[in-house]
């Protein structure tokens, strides 16, 4: 018998290797973060081959059948349908957005085959989809909170404008953040929607700039962050305190993305919404981080790394804990996970403590965390509990 992390189950005589799907945008307008999502997933697979395999399944491999969605709903659906039906997958790790997620669900539930959302925000309407992030009713509470901190800390904040990804999602972080913020006696000047295929923030921040807040809150992703910060580089317009997040205000890629003298001028005195900061102190986060660093050193290890190295460490331990390929019962272990503050299996610093999942599907025990850049690092500033290092907060000294 073999003891498997609280659960009881007996090796197979034989070794067992399990296919396991991973549904990512390799192409397309999220294919960055895509394939480093891949990138993070595949060392933890191959770490685990290494090691001897899932031992409840006698020393079985996982075998990665990675399909390519295209930034896209419609092929997300199609893609996993394949992966189901024709590939026979025990799970799936992805898809990564929001909008992809809504077309996913449907498709899990008709095959009974299991998924985890990496940034998905929405909270999941069937049994076999999960999520790891944190929900965009958390996203809005966390800006809200954000900035009650920033004014006990001396910031003059009376009115915020917000701009979102128009979007289940940033409608959804946009409500409940203007909520909040409404309840803290602070005044929501607009809320301003930014399509999915925005090629140019200049409207946007112009619209903004006409508000004159005295902090806006932007919820964008990562092309859309590089779009807006280039903007309001372009019309010099840095005045306002600036939250944002995630990808577009903390990704890790970001700095470089925009250049020295872009990113000194936008990011430096910015506040990140943020999954995932290299100053974490998570053993589970350092472990990662140096294996990331040397499997690619020609790589950034960036947040969009991590969520596939905790998707797929999450895994390995269901995995562990079914004991078999069987879809159903693979997808009800990853349910059924639960892990202690500093287990080595969490590198995201958003889980600070115990965790787990919530019968919606959701990772009860998440908490936002911000962060500030400068010469081109992050560091975290927000919740001042997990800081390493204080907030530049323009008109506070």
């Amino acid at each position: 018998m073999a003891l498997v992390t609280g659960a009881m189950s007996v090796a197979p005589s034989f070794a067992k290797d399990i296919k396991i799907g991973v549904l990512m945008p390799r192409t397309g307008r999220y294919a960055e973060t895509g394939l480093s999502v891949v990138r993070g997933i595949e060392m933890v697979v191959k770490n685990t081959n290494d090691a001897g395999g899932i031992k409840s399944l006698g020393g079985g491999k996982i075998n990665l059948v990675i399909a390519d969605n295209g930034s896209d709903p419609t092929k997300t659906s199609l893609e996993a349908r394949r992966l189901m039906s024709e590939e026979k997958v025990s799970f799936i790790l992805g898809p990564y957005s929001t909008p992809e997620a809504q077309a996913f669900m449907p498709v899990a539930d008709r095959y009974q085959v299991g998924g985890v959302g990496l940034q998905t925000t929405l909270i999941p309407t069937t049994p076999y989809f999960s999520t790891i992030s944190i929900s965009a009713e958390g996203f809005g509470k966390a800006y809200a909170d954000a900035v009650k901190w920033l004014i006990s800390k001396g910031a003059k904040i009376n009115t915020v404008a917000i701009t979102y990804a128009n979007n289940d999602y940033g409608q959804v972080v946009s409500k409940t953040a203007a909520a909040a913020l409404t309840a803290q006696g602070v005044k929501v000047l607009e809320s301003i929607p930014v399509e999915p295929s925005v090629k140019d923030m200049t409207p946007i921040v112009l619209r903004v700039k006409s508000l004159a807040p005295d902090a806006v809150i932007s919820v964008v992703y990562f092309q859309d962050g590089v779009l807006l910060h280039k903007a309001r580089f372009n019309l010099d317009y840095t005045v306002p305190i600036w939250l944002g997040g995630s990808a577009g205000f903390s990704d890790d890629k970001l700095w470089g993305a925009l250049g020295k003298e872009v990113a000194e001028k936008t990011l430096t005195s910015s506040f990140g919404l943020a999954f995932y900061s290299a100053d974490g102190k998570l053993p589970g986060l350092k472990d990662a981080l140096q294996k990331g660093t040397a499997a690619y050193p020609d790589k950034v290890i960036d947040q969009s790394f991590m969520f596939g190295v905790q998707a797929a460490r999450f895994l390995v331990r269901a995995l562990e804990n079914a004991g078999t390929d069987d879809p159903v019962k693979v997808n009800a272990a990853f349910r059924g996970l639960k892990f202690k503050a500093s287990d080595p299996a969490i590198v995201l610093p958003i889980i600070p403590g115990d965790v787990h999942y919530a019968e919606n599907g959701t990772l009860a025990g998440t908490s936002a965390i911000f962060v500030q850049w400068k010469d081109g690092a992050k560091h975290t500033v927000y919740p001042e509990a997990v800081a390493s290092a204080k907030p530049i907060i323009e008109g506070v000294k």
